[in-house]
């Protein structure tokens, strides 16, 4: 066997861990008791020992233990051209009163509603979730949330936030997409501009 068929045999495909914590409320006290720590820091006070202090400290430090005890690793991976194809066919971009995409769409060729939520349940391999999970997590979209309303039934929220499920649509895409960024380099930028180049 050739020396690429065996890397070949032993290629994955990319995968990332995005950490969520799920508890709002401990981020929330963290927040709360680092701005305090950070006003007494802030006090021209020579002494950091006073003004509570250490309790602040051991709380912050607390909250760490606790928010990491109720983070989870979401661990996203790529799912093959093919796959990530059809996914992005089955969501064409909506189109406007003029027959064009709309702005918002346009620019990745989908409909960012439907898409990104449909991306991050396919390429999300751990944790396993069931459809009551996903619902949990996610919420109910905006035609489940009409049809439950109009039934009077409950609707769901969703528990992500919005930077949580920006990070987790961002990485699936990133995975299934392979966007390059563009290297800067700091030594090239330094040398034109000592040279006095635009």
């Amino acid at each position: 066997m050739s020396a690429y068929k065996t890397r070949l045999k032993q290629a994955r495909a990319p995968e990332r861990s995005v950490p969520i914590c799920l508890r709002g409320d401990l981020v929330a006290e963290w927040e709360e008791a680092d701005r305090a720590l950070k006003r007494i820091q802030d006090q021209p006070d020579d002494s950091l020992e006073g003004g509570g202090t250490g309790a602040l400290v051991e709380r912050i430090e607390a909250l760490q233990a606790e928010m990491s005890e109720h983070t989870d690793n979401f661990r996203v991976r790529a799912m093959g051209g093919p796959k990530f194809r059809a996914l992005r066919n089955a969501h064409p971009p909506r189109r406007g009163e003029d027959g064009n995409p709309l702005e918002e769409d346009a620019v990745l060729g989908v409909n960012r509603e439907t898409f990104y939520p449909a991306l991050i349940r396919a390429a999300l391999v751990e944790p396993v979730l069931d459809d009551d999970d996903w619902r949990e997590l996610l919420g109910d979209d905006d035609a489940e949330r009409a049809r439950r309303e109009a039934a009077g039934e409950p609707v769901e929220d969703g528990l992500l936030t919005d930077y949580q499920f920006q990070e987790l649509a961002y990485t699936a895409w990133v995975l299934n997409a392979g966007a390059i960024d563009v290297p800067f380099s700091r030594a090239a930028s330094f040398v034109k501009k000592r040279s006095g180049g635009e």
